[in-house]
């Protein structure tokens, strides 16, 4: 868990624990409003009952308590009883009660929304720190694979010369490869590509065979650090007075130990 998801989550434990408290005040507050209802509910008895009962200093129910009752008979009071007002009270002290968790849990739950949307431009934002994570990550072993396979082709052979002879009376020019095995293994066969260009570096093609591209095969076995070339060419390979240069497209090795490596075109440069 990182250090952000920890935090978020201790916030969310201190939000569940300050709404558990609330809870808990709420219902203390209810059940003191119930205990104070029921101690007005029993105030009123009890005096009703002592004014009832005899006293040691006045007889019940004297002349001016008759009067004071005949009063109250016979005239209209305006004021209410005092149970009733308590009552009153009570209900719409429990009403404001009732409503007071209803405005705190839509209090919460908008802060928990807003809460939800931070954490969700959060979530986004990590995710895209991820994503460039994982492009630089897959960019690095691109690079790592790439330097591996040019330290590898620098490893197989080294081209010294590559090159035509001048055309003979009948326009036939001969291919010349000379190259040196770098690596520690016997090579057993080694085949090359290519074309041949003009003066102006333009592809010319056979004017017998009719044909651009060629190439020819070596055959081993040929030791780790032998050159091979010298005195050895590929006779009249084309056929073209304006032929001047060679132009190598790919090459083949195949080492005596069964394994084999290709070299194209873009790849003839680290083997010069």
């Amino acid at each position: 868990m990182t250090e952000e998801e920890k935090k978020e989550f201790e916030e969310f434990l201190e939000w569940k624990a300050e709404k558990k408290r609330k809870e808990e005040e709420i219902s203390v507050k209810q059940e003191e409003a119930e205990k104070q209802v029921k101690v007005n509910a029993q105030i009123p008895q009890v005096e009703e009952e002592k004014n009832m009962g005899f006293d040691n200093k006045r007889v019940p129910y004297s002349s001016n308590n008759e009067k004071n009752e005949s009063n109250n008979t016979d005239g209209k009071s305006s004021n209410f009883p005092l149970p009733f007002v308590l009552f009153i009270f009570l209900l719409l002290f429990i009403m404001c009660i009732a409503l007071l968790p209803n405005s705190t849990d839509g209090n919460q739950t908008t802060s928990y929304q807003t809460e939800s949307t931070s954490n969700s431009e959060a979530d986004k934002e990590r995710l895209d720190s991820l994503a460039a994570i994982d492009a630089a990550e897959a960019k690095r072993q691109d690079s790592l694979k790439r330097a591996k396979r040019i330290e590898l082709l620098k490893n197989t052979i080294k081209i010294k010369k590559a090159y035509l002879s001048s055309p003979n009376s009948a326009g036939g020019v001969d291919a010349h490869l000379v190259w040196k095995n770098v690596s520690n293994k016997t090579i057993k066969y080694l085949n090359w590509s290519g074309y041949p260009i003009n003066a102006v570096g333009d592809p010319v093609s056979c004017e017998v065979r009719g044909t651009i591209e060629g190439g020819g095969m070596v055959t081993g076995p040929i030791k780790p650090g032998t050159t091979y070339g010298y005195g050895t060419y590929w006779d009249c390979l084309w056929y073209n007075y304006s032929a001047k240069k060679l132009v190598l497209t790919e090459i083949n090795i195949e080492y005596m130990d069964g394994s084999s490596i290709h070299i194209n075109k873009n790849e003839l440069k680290y083997v010069r």
